[in-house]
């Protein structure tokens, strides 16, 4: 069966049981199967249709039954799972991907204990060489096996399904063991991760949240992370198992859980701007430094002959270049995204991912280790010793583990006389991490947000580099908004956790998702929760503001204004919005309150005149924008409102100084021109008049815009007297 095919079926089930058309569900399915070769599925399958088929049989019948609602949505779960199972199935048969060439070899976990076992017996024998060699022996007979376990229980995890109870016990034991490194149940994790992603099950998730309280912080910050992730994926599906319901309300009642959670959560946000950063570095910031005069002259512009530089022999042509490239704005603007904790380093190492390292899944998805035969290889002798820069370097958390790994890996392409010179200058006393951000200690919540930041950068570099991404669906395509799933809001409604979010998604701007946050909060507000701010309302009512819900937004904003009276900021928004519905005299009222607060703000005495020009109170207007213009000289936003007040006040010679003016100006716009081109036409100067209109044409670029801003200023060109007849002949000329 085509591809197409299979998730055209799966995806028809699943419509039937959203809509509770559940026997239409299993007729459709058992179609699929017919031609299944897989004996087990074929076998759950038929002993779901016949406990149904019971089922509707005792209905008619009138038989009592106390179970029946529970068993409904049992077996409604059970037709969700096997609609899921079966494709997976049916995709194994036929295709070649990477997932069904594993699944054929590792299609259920029946030589799970068998691998375990061994990798519990490779660990002892590589401690106990440990200990006789004083070190970890990375090039081992031992080490090499390690990892050929390590990789068959991996991708055993990974490709395995329809998991039975004591296949999630097992694995759960596996993770809880101490005897094993923990680098090693760590992947594990990952697995189990990447195994709910490729194919959902119950047991899976299960398994999956129960080590979210595990006692090693890593292993219970990485299995909350996957779970959320996982969840998030197919939170569509997590209502019809009561068991998971209730697993996520746990995670919720464990507040070292939700701390977890609520970390991630603004983590798994913030990969939003990823991306944006990236294209922002490679086109922006790291071309501008690339055009530093110094750059290529010899050893990058630093005179290693000279003495140590003090402030007074600072390149003059460095501070020219740091003014004219605003270069200072962009380092300002690195800060800034490195203290929100964004991923700064997704350009750098991209680049990186084409090692044969990167050939095996698992290793994406490691934490960092110099001791992994492949690392160990690479790095040169002694590079790792107690006084190393690169040791201090892998103890942070600057770099995720996967390019900690690329970082490592770049040294196999140095020669041996440059890699000996900078091995020298990397031994020794380190005095270069402060200036890094690394710090050599952390605190117990800094431990947790670094672990969990580097594991999900590790995994949107997974999904958005590695080839292996083509096997799933890409989780950091979609919102990732945890409050969007019923049930995975449960894990962050607490008053603190919401208002991180909402506050969040302001700054971004994702002001629609912003407003169901702030919606939440207002919410624990109402139950005595949390109290309300002022800033808080301004923020919401700013949200709404820029969704164009104006109302609503002036609610908030006088909820804000109760609170904090005579704040020009909120006075200010409750007037724009009023204007924007419509209610000029309404904002007016506002504008003249702030305006009374601080008389001379040079925005409120434009926007005030503003209003009073659309209410025709000319002169009230003209004394203000003058003001602006007497307080800022040639401020061009005082001399479009100047100009724009003159032509409508039939003071043509007025305007036409004031758009001069304007013109000497590199801030010009083709809505100046085109305002100037108006006075022109009604001053009857037509010829000067279809210039300027081709200018402006010219300026905006684009034909539609130029004509839906010319058919609007029609009314007030026929209002200073222009005819109907000419406007449509003048379109034509400028056209």
């Amino acid at each position: 069966m085509e591809k197409e095919r299979i998730a055209e079926i799966n995806r028809l089930v699943m419509s039937y049981i959203t809509k509770g058309r559940l026997k239409e569900a299993i007729d459709t399915l058992k179609e699929d199967i017919e031609e299944l070769q897989d004996w087990s599925l074929r076998t759950r399958f038929t002993q779901m249709e016949t406990s149904y088929n019971y089922m509707l049989e005792y209905l008619r019948e009138g038989t009592p039954d106390p179970t029946r609602e529970a068993m409904y949505r049992s077996l409604t779960g059970e037709c969700v799972l096997l609609n899921d199972l079966i494709a997976v199935a049916r995709h194994t048969e036929h295709s070649t991907t990477v997932y069904c060439q594993n699944r054929r070899k590792y299609k259920n976990l029946d030589e799970l204990e068998r691998v375990y076992a061994a990798l519990c017996d490779n660990t002892e024998k590589r401690e106990l060489a440990s200990m006789m060699k004083g070190d970890e022996a990375g090039n081992s007979e031992a080490e090499e096996e390690h990892e050929r376990l390590l990789d068959t229980l991996f991708h055993m995890i990974w490709c395995s399904t329809n998991w039975r109870k004591g296949d999630g016990e097992l694995i759960a034991r596996i993770i809880e063991d101490i005897a094993l490194n923990v680098n090693d149940r760590a992947i594990v994790i990952s697995a189990i991760t990447m195994s709910l992603l490729k194919c959902f099950e119950p047991i899976k998730a299960l398994t999956l949240i129960t080590a979210t309280t595990n006692d090693e912080m890593m292993l219970a910050v990485r299995a909350t992370v996957g779970a959320v992730i996982a969840l998030q994926e197919n939170h569509r599906k997590i209502g019809y198992y009561p068991e998971l319901v209730a697993a996520i309300e746990s995670m919720g009642d464990n507040e070292g859980t939700r701390r977890f959670v609520e970390n991630a959560q603004i983590q798994l946000l913030q990969c939003r701007e990823t991306a944006k950063i990236d294209r922002k570095m490679r086109e922006e910031i790291i071309p501008a430094m690339l055009k530093n005069p110094n750059l290529g002259k010899d050893k990058l512009g630093i005179d290693i002959v000279s003495e140590s530089v003090g402030d007074e022999d600072k390149n003059p042509e460095w501070e020219k270049w740091l003014e004219s490239s605003n270069i200072k704005k962009k380092i300002e603007q690195m800060s800034a995204w490195q203290s929100e904790g964004a991923d700064l380093y997704m350009t750098t190492f991209s680049q990186l991912k084409r090692f044969p390292f990167f050939s095996e899944m698992k290793n994406w998805l490691r934490p960092f280790s110099p001791h992994i035969p492949a690392i160990a290889k690479a790095l040169p002798a002694g590079i790792m010793s107690k006084n190393s820069i690169l040791k201090n370097i892998f103890a942070s958390s600057v770099f995720c583990n996967s390019d900690k790994f690329s970082f490592c890996l770049t040294f196999q392409s140095i020669p041996k006389e440059q890699m000996k010179m900078l091995s020298e200058e990397m031994m020794g006393n380190d005095d270069s991490n402060s200036a890094m951000g690394i710090t050599p200690k952390e605190l117990p919540t800094e431990e947790a947000q670094s672990i969990s930041n580097m594991y999900i950068q590790d995994l949107y570099r997974f999904f958005k580099l590695s080839d292996f991404r083509r096997e799933f669906h890409d989780p950091f395509g979609t919102s990732l908004n945890l409050l969007e799933s019923e049930h995975l809001a449960l894990l962050t409604n607490s008053p603190e956790a919401l208002m991180r979010i909402f506050t969040h998604l302001t700054n971004k701007g994702y002001y629609s998702e912003a407003i169901e946050a702030g919606r939440l909060y207002e919410k624990a507000i109402g139950e005595g929760l949390c109290e309300g701010s002022a800033l808080f309302y301004q923020e919401l009512g700013y949200c709404l503001q820029k969704e164009e819900r104006y109302k609503e937004a002036v609610d908030y904003y006088t909820r804000a204004d109760i609170i904090k009276p005579d704040n020009v900021w909120t006075l200010q928004h409750i007037a724009q919005c009023h204007r924007l519905l419509g209610n000029p005299e309404e904002a007016l009222s506002f504008y003249l309150t702030a305006e009374e607060i601080t008389p001379e703000s040079l925005p409120l005495l434009r926007q005030t005149g503003e209003c009073l020009v659309a209410l025709k109170r000319y002169d009230e207007a003209f004394a203000r924008f003058f003001k602006v213009e007497y307080l800022n000289p040639g401020n061009i936003n005082a001399l479009r409102a100047i100009a724009w007040c003159s032509f409508l006040t039939g003071k043509e010679e007025q305007a036409r100084n004031c758009y001069n003016k304007i013109f000497e100006q590199p801030k010009a716009t083709y809505i100046d021109y085109m305002n100037a081109a108006h006075v022109e036409w009604i001053a009857g100067s037509n010829r000067r008049a279809s210039e300027l209109y081709g200018k402006a044409r010219e300026l905006c670029g684009n034909d539609e815009k130029f004509l839906i801003t010319f058919n609007k200023d029609c009314a007030t060109l026929q209002e200073r007297g222009a005819k109907p007849h000419e406007l449509n002949l003048l379109r034509d000329i400028i056209m």
